[in-house]
């Protein structure tokens, strides 16, 4: 590779980073607690925070979006059967 072809790849890379970096910081995500059907969730504005925190298994059910809370769609919790003793 010359120098022209590698200036130019670090120079597209650089340009490609800055501008993430300046997309991301115009990102505003909230959230806040609230009781629904009996059940303390937490309410993100985003998905993007919810699918993380769904991935982790107690938290599962537990964080949902605003649209999910309005449409009253929201998902079930899972019931994690007790472990069995064996005789």
């Amino acid at each position: 590779m010359n120098t022209k072809t590698i200036s130019r790849i670090v120079t597209i890379q650089l340009a490609a980073l800055t501008s993430v970096v300046a997309v991301s910081s115009q990102a505003n995500a909230t959230q806040h607690k609230q009781i629904v059907n009996g059940r303390e969730v937490i309410v993100h504005s985003s998905p993007i925070p919810v699918i993380l925190h769904r991935l982790v298994p107690p938290q599962h059910g537990r964080h949902v979006t605003q649209r999910e809370v309005s449409s009253g769609h929201m998902p079930q919790p899972r019931v994690i059967a007790p472990a069995r003793k064996r005789p």
